[in-house]
């Protein structure tokens, strides 16, 4: 299964401006992505075989110390050259182009994989994908497995509506992209299974941690 919105997210176009605009904390879309970055790191320590959703530029990968593989994944083609380029010293680590939702399609091509890490990529997906996307990374980690996962996301509903006041020339961009409703979306990981921990990173980045 594809996501929807697959073709539209795609970021060709602007994988060799990415690394650029990420730099611009400045701006409220990337404030906290350093920290967000660090975060990962600190949440992978113990971490051996990784797959990377949306990897892009591979700079969620870069940030990760210690590590015995990682299965980059992203739809685009750019955005895997730069990561591939970037993270060319690095030992075991797979590249896969595919679409989110499709790599899941025939997740018997991993080896126990024991933690999903993921930034600024889930918000392209809708939030009935975004649910899917959990259940299938619920099936695929075993008992003790985790995700980390650091996005764009929204409190609840109400939290938006302040967010849209007090950024009304983001509001182009709230309409077009799939911020998570976390409280939405901390309730489906539970009914799962996951045991999850957040993190706020600034108005609009939040981190979660979930341990099967």
């Amino acid at each position: 299964m594809k996501s929807i919105y697959a073709q539209k997210f795609n970021h060709d176009p602007s994988a060799a401006i990415y690394d650029q605009v990420v730099k611009n904390e400045k701006h409220p879309i990337r404030t906290g992505y350093t920290n967000m970055m660090k975060w990962v790191n600190e949440n992978t320590q113990d971490s051996n075989i990784l797959v990377d959703l949306g990897c892009g530029t591979g700079n969620t990968t870069k940030a990760v110390e210690f590590f015995d593989k990682i299965y980059c994944v992203d739809v685009s083609q750019n955005m895997l050259n730069i990561a591939t380029s970037k993270l060319k010293n690095e030992k075991n680590i797979i590249f896969i182009k595919t679409d989110l939702l499709e790599l899941f399609d025939d997740h018997q091509k991993f080896e126990t994989v024991d933690t999903i890490i993921s930034t600024y990529a889930i918000h392209h997906l809708t939030q009935d994908e975004k649910h899917l996307l959990f259940e299938k990374v619920y099936i695929l980690l075993p008992k003790g497995g985790k995700v980390v996962l650091g996005d764009l996301m929204f409190k609840n509903s109400n939290y938006e509506n302040e967010m849209r006041e007090k950024y009304p020339e983001l509001n182009g961009d709230f309409d077009d992209e799939y911020y998570w409703n976390l409280e939405d979306e901390i309730k489906k990981l539970q009914s799962l299974g996951f045991r999850i921990e957040i993190t706020k990173f600034s108005d609009l980045s939040w981190g979660i941690i979930g341990e099967k």
